[in-house]
């Protein structure tokens, strides 16, 4: 199915329900200012292993897998203007301490993306 600006928040909310999105946001129609809060909950959740003593429990505490599943759907299933959306929550997530945390579930796509448009970050 195609994730258009219309459909992308359902689908968000939908993949990442922990994931709360700020409801003068929604009522404004604030895509792109959600999807900055979006950075900003990956990059918090990724801080979690940091915490635990195994990958496992990483896994079961940390949004961040689904979260970058999420995006790499997005990329795969979007057309152009989620595309650039996601590339502008990856441009967010660039200054994010635990960025390689992030970055270990990369799938193809965003590390394309990653790759093509951030890769002097690394």
């Amino acid at each position: 199915m195609l994730i258009s600006l219309k459909t992308v928040l359902p689908e968000l909310q939908e993949s990442v329900p922990a994931f709360v999105m700020d409801p003068e946001w929604l009522e404004m129609d604030g895509t792109y200012l959600i999807f900055g809060d979006f950075a900003r909950f990956i990059c918090s959740e990724a801080e979690v292993p940091q915490y635990v003593s195994s990958e496992e429990e990483a896994s079961r505490l940390s949004q961040v897998k689904i979260s970058v599943n999420f995006l790499e759907r997005a990329l795969k299933d979007g057309d152009h203007e989620i595309h650039d959306l996601v590339l502008d929550c990856l441009e967010s997530l660039v200054s994010c301490d635990w960025i390689a945390q992030i970055k270990k579930y990369f799938g193809p796509e965003i590390s394309a993306l990653w790759t093509r448009h951030l890769s002097r970050f690394d």
